[in-house]
């Protein structure tokens, strides 16, 4: 099965945990300053860029916990890991290294036996580092 998303070790495809939603953000510092004949701006450097996934799977159907588990301790040990995305003809897009930033898991419905949520979302915040 080709990952749709790899980040580290953590790969999301389409049976597993499945990336829903792809947001990313960048900003550059550009301070300026009035003159008499208009604003003076200077251009000093980019800013910090992120990105934000959002994922879903039903662990009991598609599985995607193993995933889950790679993300979770990614981002405990702060490790910078190679983020890419399927790209053209299977070939995938380096993106860059991340650190996982933050790491939102909602689990709803659960199993009366495993205590686990028969359906997970869970949203990633990168940062590139």
């Amino acid at each position: 099965m080709t990952s749709l998303v790899s980040i580290g070790a953590a790969q999301l495809k389409v049976i597993g945990l499945n990336p829903q939603h792809v947001s990313q953000a960048s900003e550059t510092r550009v301070p300026g300053r009035a003159t008499f004949t208009g604003m003076d701006y200077q251009l000093t450097g980019i800013g910090e860029r992120t990105s934000r996934l959002e994922v879903l799977t039903l662990p009991f159907v598609f599985g995607g916990m193993d995933a889950l588990g790679w993300l979770q301790a990614q981002h405990i040990a702060q490790l910078p890991v190679l983020y890419l995305r399927l790209g053209a003809n299977l070939a995938a897009d380096n993106l860059g290294l991340v650190v996982i930033r933050e790491l939102y898991v909602d689990e709803d419905r659960f199993h009366p036996f495993t205590g686990r949520g028969r359906s997970l979302n869970a949203e990633i915040g990168l940062v590139f580092v």
